[in-house]
């Protein structure tokens, strides 16, 4: 094989286009590596990521698929025509996916899917003392009963993080 003047072998036609072939090949395969990587990494920045629930009975006597009810735990209350759920979004749900980190503890419930009757919003409200379901909202259960209930964006995110930190009063009891 000749070389150049300054010391490069050169290249026959063949092998360059070997080496571009395998630079395409090693390209594709990094691009979907980071696809994947980016895909599990924000995979919690949509609703579907969580646990729903869909029944207003459900909310303070949640099992999440067992045979008890679970004691401890927050549910998110939602709507999709919410200006304020929209502008809060990406908040909740990143403390909400720290929250689930070591068991499941943040739940979701969509009123505009909510599948049972007006009576059961009926309990509800009354149970948490609302007259009107405002969104959005987090409900606590503390001991397997209703302990608190927040509404408004700013309580909202400011509640989660207190939960967050571990200074909520109520679940360090």
């Amino acid at each position: 094989m000749a070389t150049y003047k300054k010391g490069f072998k050169k290249q026959n036609a063949e092998t360059v286009l070997l080496k571009v072939i395998m630079g395409i090949i090693l390209s594709v395969f990094a691009l979907v590596a980071v696809a994947f990587i980016y895909n599990a990494a924000t995979q919690w920045k949509t609703y579907e990521h969580y646990t729903a629930i869909t029944e207003y009975d459900g909310i303070f006597e949640y099992t999440n698929g067992g045979d008890e009810a679970l004691q401890d735990y927050v549910v998110y209350l939602y709507s999709d025509t919410c200006t304020n759920c929209s502008n809060i979004m990406i908040d909740v749900l990143r403390i909400g996916n720290s929250l689930n980190r070591s068991e499941d503890f943040f739940f979701l419930a969509n009123v505009d899917n909510m599948t049972d009757s007006d009576t059961a919003l009926a309990t509800f409200l009354d149970t948490i003392d609302e007259q009107e379901l405002g969104t959005p909202m987090i409900i606590i259960v503390v001991d397997g009963e209703f302990n608190a209930v927040y509404t408004g964006s700013t309580d909202v995110v400011n509640i989660l993080e207190s939960i967050q930190d571990g200074t909520y009063e109520a679940l360090n009891e």
